[in-house]
């Protein structure tokens, strides 16, 4: 179990203990069983494939969703950054296929 897993557990055995949920030691054994049987069953998805309009699209969608939020400056440079790259990728695309 790596560490993140661990802190994750933890997370969620405080968050049991706060609903007032006593497991008996059987319930606790299947309940982690049951979640060690769960990770066999993970089947790789491929990722879908965003073209670089659709991500600039999303971005400046997203950008104006956060202004209109009141979103703090560092977050929105943030997108706009993000906005930027998207858009630099885009032309360098469009660049390479017009040679």
């Amino acid at each position: 179990m790596s560490n993140a897993e661990a802190l994750q557990w933890a997370a969620e055995a405080d968050d049991s203990l706060a609903r007032n949920e006593i497991l008996t030691d059987d319930e606790i054994i299947r309940t982690v069983t049951a979640e060690d049987d769960d990770d066999d069953d993970v089947t790789p998805v491929n990722p879908i494939k965003i073209s670089h309009s659709e991500a600039v699209a999303a971005l400046i969608t997203s950008l104006h969703w956060a202004e209109e939020q009141n979103f703090e400056v560092h977050e929105i440079m943030l997108l706009r950054h993000l906005r930027d790259r998207a858009f630099k990728l885009k032309i360098g695309t469009a660049a390479q296929k017009n040679h």
